[in-house]
């Protein structure tokens, strides 16, 4: 083969990769996708020097992996995927903030219930509530020493109870921080087994980091012993994180890259209690892996704040809320409407989550009738109910 006719090849690839519509990877044909990415490694002695083969081929291989990866979950049967216990409240309470060059601190946003609520210091996306749901899930496999508890023990009796803790937390409080009730040790290996992410020791730190950074204020779902199964509300007066964070280095190689890392976290905040009374009270909703590695970002983000936690097979809901509750801002309509059906309805219908979406008219604009059925996956989202 000569060089004219290698260059002749990788013009028709990227040609056809660059016809393919985005999302890629929701759009092409893995069988005819890996037959052009074949041919790209067929020529690659002729252009392995040159940097748009370089990337034309770093990026065919990362959507085929990630195809690959899909489709191995879709067929793993149930009792192989891995699960986790996502605490309800942060579903509830939390609301997106995207890394963007528009978003402002603090970002403020009205609740459900009608009260201003802010974060600061940092960003949330899917990522951050997905390092959540593993830090739950590694602290109620400690509280029942390698199992999941099965009795219900949060730790306050009464919202009065929540107000005391959080003077007693104030990092204002004149008395200073009290000591914290409850934290979890994990390494790397832990991290990567708890949320399916295949990120290097550096990654993970800095994910823990940007995780622990974000500081909220804002009113938080919370289960107590003296309502039991009701759910009240407690509006925070002071900003929180969730926790905070230790690292130590203990696997490094010769050249010093650091290969695993320990980490202590502490819920030492008040935000952090209530997500630990939460989970003491089985204050939850099961998300399995098939989430985290099928669906975009923003359906994702839709899913557990919508739906995980709601067991209807009927669910009304108008474009502009659906907006507010994925964190998306685009101010035109039209543009809006495509975003919502193509990034997060149509993806949750394809891959079960949903069985049907229809848009209609209500009084204030466009609005999706959203069905399930007892057979869509994760329905009851696996709640963790008592008895």
């Amino acid at each position: 083969m000569t060089d004219s006719t290698a260059l002749e090849i990788f013009a028709a690839v990227q040609a056809y990769y660059d016809s393919v519509e985005y999302p890629k990877y929701r759009n092409v044909d893995l069988a005819a996708f890996k037959q052009k990415y074949d041919a790209l490694e067929g020529i690659r002695t002729h252009l392995e020097t040159n940097m748009k083969y370089i990337r034309l081929v770093s990026a065919m291989s990362q959507i085929i992996a990630r195809l690959e990866h899909q489709n191995k979950l879709k067929e793993a049967p149930e009792d192989k995927i891995w699960s986790n216990l996502s605490e309800r409240g942060m579903n509830i309470a939390i609301r997106p903030a995207y890394r963007s060059k528009t978003t402002g601190f603090p970002v403020e946003w009205t609740d459900k219930w009608g009260y201003d609520c802010y974060l600061n210091h940092g960003y949330w996306e899917a990522k951050n509530y997905r390092v959540m749901d593993a830090l739950g899930y590694m602290f109620l496999l400690k509280e029942g020493r390698n199992t999941l508890p099965t009795d219900n023990r949060p730790i306050f009796n009464d919202l009065g109870d929540v107000m005391l803790r959080e003077n007693q937390l104030d990092p204002n409080n004149c008395q200073g921080r009290a000591s914290a009730r409850y934290s979890i040790g994990f390494t790397d290996s832990d991290f990567r087994k708890m949320t399916g992410l295949k990120l290097s020791s550096l990654e993970i730190l800095k994910l823990l980091l940007e995780t622990q950074r974000a500081e909220f204020k804002l009113t938080f779902p919370v289960r107590l012993k003296s309502t039991e199964a009701k759910q009240k509300v407690h509006r925070m007066n002071i900003y929180s994180r969730f926790f905070e964070l230790a690292a130590e280095e203990f696997k490094v190689r010769k050249d010093g890259v650091i290969q695993e890392r320990r980490y202590r976290v502490l819920f030492n905040t008040i935000l952090g209690e209530l997500f630990v009374n939460n989970l003491k009270a089985r204050f939850n909703d099961r998300i399995d892996q098939r989430l985290y590695a099928l669906l975009p970002d923003s359906a994702q983000i839709l899913y557990r704040r919508l739906l995980l936690h709601h067991n209807g097979p009927r669910t009304e809901v108008y474009l502009s809320r659906i907006a507010e509750l994925a964190g998306l801002n685009d101010s035109n309509a039209t543009n809006l409407r495509k975003t919502v059906e193509q990034n997060i309805l149509m993806p949750l219908q394809e891959h079960g989550y949903i069985n049907t979406y229809e848009e209609t008219k209500g009084l204030n604009g466009t609005k999706y009738v959203i069905c399930r059925n007892s057979k869509t996956k994760g329905k009851d989202g696996g709640s963790v109910k008592p008895g």
